[in-house]
């Protein structure tokens, strides 16, 4: 089997994963509400947890149902967050939130005798055996919400930039986003772990904002930046025959590294009287 026989799929199934979270991302960014996806995450194994616990496939349709539905009432709690002024105490119910679900799903799983493996897998992701109907499913999901963020691009980049001047309606509006967005957190949460959701939701997000500027430039940015990084992080998992999920992870963790560096050192080579002799 030739190596673009085993990475293609996972190569796009991050792909997908990334067109999506990227855009996310910059709007977690701009809220200032960094841990909101890893929390939305966690809260979705809990979910999937307990469906695990009940005896079902761990990553079946049952468990998928279970994790979207603790996600989606996180979501509901989290919009509510927009009532809330201070972003501080926003951002410390999060990490509240997160640090319980995390602790939750511990002690969920501990009373199985595999549930440690399960709490791994949750985490680390299985993406190197996902299947072509599961970036399917995805793909078309995603699709879907793409379109409603499309039509109304404008309300949800109110509801970000413009914090509590976004106009009549906003909690609805912050409904529907938060609504989508642990939607898209769940079913990738499934298939390719809490670690990398949070790391391609922030990791790139962050990448561009220091080597863009303005909401479509950084976005672009940061899909580039996050296939970049996803796809060496995936060549360096199957040469060294490491953990893809922790591969992957680790190489975007050096992007916003080369994404600071790399615009002094074009910086330098256009203007040689900047090198310091």
């Amino acid at each position: 089997m030739t190596v673009w026989a085993i990475l293609l799929a996972p190569f796009v199934l991050i792909l997908l994963v990334a067109a999506t979270h990227v855009y996310f991302g910059l709007h977690v960014l701009a809220r200032g509400i960094i841990f909101v996806d890893l929390a939305l995450a966690q809260i979705a194994a809990v979910g999937a947890s307990v469906a695990f616990l009940l005896g079902w496939d761990g990553h079946g349709a049952a468990a998928q149902g279970a994790a979207l539905a603790a996600a989606l009432a996180a979501s509901l709690a989290f919009a509510q967050l927009r009532r809330v002024p201070d972003t501080v105490t926003r951002e410390v119910v999060i990490g509240c939130a997160y640090v319980v679900a995390i602790a939750l799903s511990i002690l969920i799983l501990s009373l199985s005798t595999t549930g440690m493996e399960e709490l791994k897998t949750l985490l680390n992701g299985n993406i190197l055996w996902v299947g072509w109907g599961d970036i399917g499913i995805l793909a078309a999901v995603y699709a879907v919400i793409a379109v409603v963020h499309l039509a109304w691009r404008r309300r949800f980049l109110a509801l970000s930039l413009a914090g509590r001047r976004a106009g009549e309606r906003a909690l609805l509006w912050e409904t529907l986003f938060f609504t989508s967005f642990a939607v898209v957190i769940t079913l990738a949460v499934m298939v390719a772990g809490v670690l990398v959701v949070f790391a391609l939701l922030i990791i790139p997000a962050f990448s561009a904002s220091l080597v863009a500027t303005g909401f479509a430039r950084r976005l672009v940015a940061g899909w580039a930046l996050a296939a970049a990084g996803s796809a060496a992080g995936l060549g360096l998992a199957y040469v060294a025959d490491l953990p893809v999920g922790a591969a992957v992870v680790s190489v975007l963790g050096l992007v916003p590294v080369l994404a600071a560096i790399l615009p002094r050192i074009a910086g330098i080579a256009r203007d040689p009287a900047k090198q310091v002799h």
